[in-house]
Formats: structure tokens, C-alpha cells, sequence
């Protein structure tokens, strides 16, 4: 091979390179999935922080029919509701389509009434119109259950499934 062959040779590699190796990296996916992960930790921070105040001041009584205010916070049995103002606002989660896209679930075919659906704003064309069908859909979310009593703590679940795409 001629000097010229080489970097020519060497040059059509590193184009091919460049187009090719973004395909086998799923950068965005990776990073959606760990933000997700965390927006469970944080939820689960937020609810103890807002169950300790509640506790202090002794408001554990509110219930979905009559929900109590801790520090701003709607509130059931002392745990966040699964509301944008109970669990919404205690974790910080802004408006609706800044960094998290938010629904409440309506008993549809998926999602569970009562149950706070969170998925990543902007994936997969979620907006602040969107459905808890609409998140739950994307196999990407975080869900917070309603506390059923002062001694049982809300249920959080994630699902990272669809976090890739």
C-alpha cells in the first residue's frame, strides 16, 4: 500500500466510525432510565420529609375525602396525596411539562384511580395534555399510590422498560 492508500483507508474508517458507533450507544435512553430512578428517590425523600412534619404537628387524620394541609402540602393520613398539590408539590416537580410530564390515573384499562402517574417531559410526544393512559404507555414512569393508613406508607413503583426507545 501506498502512503496515500493508508490514509485514505484511514479516513473512510474513522467516517465510518462516527456514523455508526452513535447506533450502538443509547446515551439518551440510559440517562432517561437514571432520571427516573432518581425522580423515585427523590418522591420517596418527599414523602418521609412531609410524613415527619405531619407527624410533629399532628395532622396523620386527613383522608381522600378531606385531605389535610402540611406545610402546603395536601395531605392523606400525613403522606402526600397523589395529586400535583400533595406529592407534586413536595417533591418539587415544577409545572406540568417543565421536566416531568404528571397525570392522575382515572380506573381506565391500565392505570389505577388515585395513583399519581410521572414519566420524562418531552418523551415520546408527552406534554402537559397527556393522559396517566398517555405515561403509562410509555413503559417509563414513576407511580405514587395513595397511603392507606398512617402505618402504611404510599406504594412508589417504577417501570424503566421503555426508558431506552
Amino acid at each position: 500500500f501506498t502512503l496515500i492508500e493508508l490514509i485514505i483507508v484511514i479516513v473512510v474508517l474513522g467516517i465510518l466510525a462516527v456514523t455508526a458507533a452513535p447506533q450502538f450507544f443509547n446515551f439518551s435512553g440510559d440517562a432517561r432510565e437514571s432520571a427516573v430512578k432518581g425522580l423515585k428517590g427523590n418522591i420517596q425523600g418527599a414523602y418521609q420529609t412531609v410524613y415527619a412534619k405531619a407527624a410533629i404537628e399532628g395532622k396523620l387524620d386527613g383522608t381522600s375525602g378531606s385531605e389535610a394541609d402540611v406545610a402546603d402540602v395536601k395531605t392523606i393520613f400525613g403522606y402526600p396525596a397523589a395529586t400535583d398539590a400533595g406529592i407534586g408539590t413536595a417533591a418539587s416537580l415544577g409545572n406540568n411539562n417543565e421536566d416531568w410530564v404528571f397525570a392522575v390515573g382515572d380506573g381506565s384499562t391500565n392505570t389505577t384511580a388515585d395513583v399519581f402517574y410521572i414519566a420524562p417531559a418531552g418523551f415520546s410526544d408527552l406534554n402537559d395534555s397527556s393522559t396517566a393512559e398517555d405515561i403509562y404507555d410509555t413503559s417509563c414512569y414513576v407511580s405514587y399510590a395513595n397511603a392507606t393508613s398512617a402505618d402504611t406508607p404510599p406504594v412508589v413503583t417504577v417501570d424503566t422498560t421503555g426508558c431506552g426507545n
